[in-house]
């Protein structure tokens, strides 16, 4: 009888396999496997156990890494989703307003049970990502709340892309085309404000301050960000300090 093995397979004598990730995926049988196969494999592979411990490893970090992928991939397209799911809502509620100032009618009414249900699936959709995004990003999310953070994800385009993000590109994702502007005529010798942020600037501990403290505010929590991105996308540990960091910061700028 033929065994599966996470080093090869065991028929009476032991096969080595080329590709150890692939044998320990398929190390299944559907009962014991022999003593005297594991002995053989015991005397077969070079460093044993600390082999098995690093193709274990290696096997879980790719797990985690491709589901966290189609993770991050789904929060993506659950934003894209709602931004088109809140223009249909505005357009059906601007045509219902100007039907019913004409005419109640059973076409008015259906207009207003669709954009109920729309309401609703909206709902769905945010509470969707808060879910998500507290798995995959527990540490943005604890700075920046589900949606701010989900918006981060999204324009970066994935948890690894935004994971070597420097801070500094972190603080003003989202205000690219006002860089752009900026740039552009600085590099035509005209003055031009340079953006200090972007999407975090939807955050209140931004977007309370005085103007003349949003940039500190902006610099301080971007550099946070990208500790926190790091951390969801390589631990996943959630690090309650920085948040904390951020909010005795505000309090800080708050009252200066």
């Amino acid at each position: 009888m033929k065994y599966n093995l996470w080093c090869g397979e065991y028929d009476g004598k032991l096969k080595l396999s080329n590709d150890l990730e692939k044998s320990f995926l398929n190390a299944k049988n559907p009962g014991p496997v022999p003593e005297e196969a594991f002995e053989e494999a015991k005397k077969k592979v070079k460093n044993y156990y600390e082999t098995l411990r690093k193709v274990a490893i290696e096997v879980t970090e790719r797990k985690v890494e491709r589901e966290l992928r189609r993770e991050d991939r789904y929060v993506i397209m659950l934003v894209k989703a709602l931004d088109e799911l809140n223009e249909t809502i505005n357009l059906l509620e601007e045509k219902y307003r100007d039907l019913v100032e004409v005419k109640t009618s059973e076409i008015s009414e259906e207009f207003e049970e669709k954009i109920r249900g729309l309401k609703e699936l909206r709902r769905k959709i945010e509470k969707e990502i808060d879910e998500v995004m507290g798995k995959i990003a527990p540490n943005l999310t604890e700075i920046l709340g589900a949606k701010i953070a989900a918006r981060l994800l999204e324009r970066a385009g994935s948890m690894e892309k935004l994971a070597i993000l420097p801070a500094s590109t972190i603080q003003i994702i989202g205000a690219e085309k006002s860089l752009f502007k900026a740039l552009t005529r600085i590099r035509k010798g005209k003055k031009a404000k340079i953006p200090k942020h972007g999407i975090i600037f939807q955050h209140p501990f931004i977007r309370t301050l005085p103007k003349k403290k949003r940039g500190k505010m902006a610099r301080f929590m971007a550099g946070k960000l990208a500790i926190a991105a790091k951390l969801d996308y390589f631990s996943g540990e959630l690090k309650e300090e920085l948040a904390e960091e951020v909010r005795r910061k505000y309090e800080e700028l708050a009252r200066a």
